[in-house]
C-alpha cells in the first residue's frame, strides 16, 4: 500500500470534525485570572480535537492542564496518534521506530526489537468506571481516588485484521511470540475527563453561568472524591461514525449539569458521563 492510499485509508478510519471556534472568554476558566490568556482546545489537539475556546486559560493553569494531557497522549495513545497521523506539536521529534517485546524461542526471556511505527501492533486502553455517585445517588464509604476495576482494551491495525497483523509481524521478525503493551494512567485520565467536561460546559453555557464542581480536580489534583463526579457506562454502546462525541444535559431532579463524552467513538470506545456543575 503506497503512502497516498494509506493516507486515504486513515482518513476513512478516523474522519476529522470540521474546526469549531467559540467566542473568546477573556478570563481563565479554571482560576479567574485575566492576564496571559491562551486558547484552549476542549479535546486535546493531539487526539484530533478541533473545538477551540479562545482566551480561556492563563499560563499557570495551561501548564497544569498540559501536564496531565501530555501524560495521556504520550503513554496511553502515543502509538495510535503516530499511526493515524493525529496532530502533534513535536512531529520532528517523534520516533520512526518503536520498541516491541519479542521472544525468539519459547524458552527465551522477553527482549526488545525496534519496528517501524506503521507496523507497531498498538493496544488502545480506556478505563471503565461506575456511573458518578451524584447521578446514581450512591455514597462512597471511603475515598478511593481515581481507580478502575476494568479496562477496555483493543488491538488495532490500520490496514488489516489485528490478529493477521500479529501473525504477519511474527513471521517477518522471525520470532516465536510478540507482546504488545499499553498503559492506563487513570489519575491523569480522570483529570483529562474533568478538564474536557468543564471547558465544554463553559463553551456551551458561558463562563459564570453555572457553579463548577471540578476545578479542584483539574488544577489541584484533588482526586479523592472523583467517583462522585466522573463515571462511565458499564456496557459498550455501538460504534458511531464520529471520531469524538460531546453533548451536555441536565439532571433536573438534582440540578446537575452533566457532559456525556466519548473519544474515538468510531472504534466503539466507552461512554463517559461527567458531572461538571450545578445550575445557578
Amino acid at each position: 500500500m503506497n503512502d497516498q492510499n494509506r493516507s486515504q485509508k486513515l482518513k476513512e478510519l478516523l474522519p476529522m470534525h470540521p474546526p469549531q471556534k467559540y467566542k473568546p472568554i477573556g478570563v481563565c476558566i479554571y482560576c479567574g485570572n485575566t492576564t496571559n490568556l491562551s486558547d484552549e482546545h476542549i479535546i486535546p489537539l493531539g487526539l484530533g480535537g478541533r473545538m477551540e475556546l479562545p482566551k480561556a486559560s492563563c499560563s499557570v493553569c495551561s501548564e497544569k492542564t498540559s501536564f496531565f494531557e501530555m501524560i495521556c497522549l504520550r503513554t496511553m495513545y502515543g502509538p495510535l496518534r503516530q499511526l493515524y497521523g493525529l496532530p502533534s506539536r513535536r512531529k520532528k521529534k517523534l520516533p520512526k521506530k518503536l520498541p516491541l517485546k519479542v521472544k525468539y524461542k519459547s524458552t527465551d526471556d522477553w527482549t526488545e526489537v525496534l519496528v517501524d511505527q506503521v507496523d507497531y501492533p498498538f493496544l488502545l486502553t480506556f478505563p471503565y468506571f461506575s456511573m458518578p455517585n451524584l447521578i446514581t445517588g450512591k455514597q462512597t464509604l471511603y475515598r478511593k481516588g481515581a481507580a478502575t476495576n476494568k479496562l477496555w482494551i483493543r488491538g488495532a491495525s490500520a490496514y488489516e485484521n489485528f490478529f493477521d497483523h500479529l501473525q504477519r509481524l511474527t513471521l517477518e521478525l522471525q520470532v516465536h511470540s510478540i507482546m504488545p503493551e499499553a498503559k492506563a494512567q487513570v489519575q491523569e485520565f480522570c483529570q483529562l475527563l474533568a478538564k474536557i467536561g468543564h471547558s465544554f460546559a463553559v463553551a456551551e453555557l458561558g463562563y459564570g453561568n453555572f457553579k463548577p464542581l471540578l476545578l479542584g480536580l483539574i488544577v489541584d489534583k484533588e482526586l479523592s472524591n472523583c467517583a462522585n463526579f466522573i463515571g462511565s457506562l458499564d456496557i459498550d454502546e455501538k460504534a458511531s461514525r464520529n471520531i469524538h462525541e460531546l453533548s451536555i444535559y441536565e439532571d433536573h431532579q438534582r440540578n446537575y449539569i452533566i457532559v456525556r463524552m466519548r473519544f474515538l467513538a468510531i472504534l466503539g470506545t466507552p461512554t463517559y458521563h461527567v458531572v461538571v456543575g450545578q445550575k445557578n
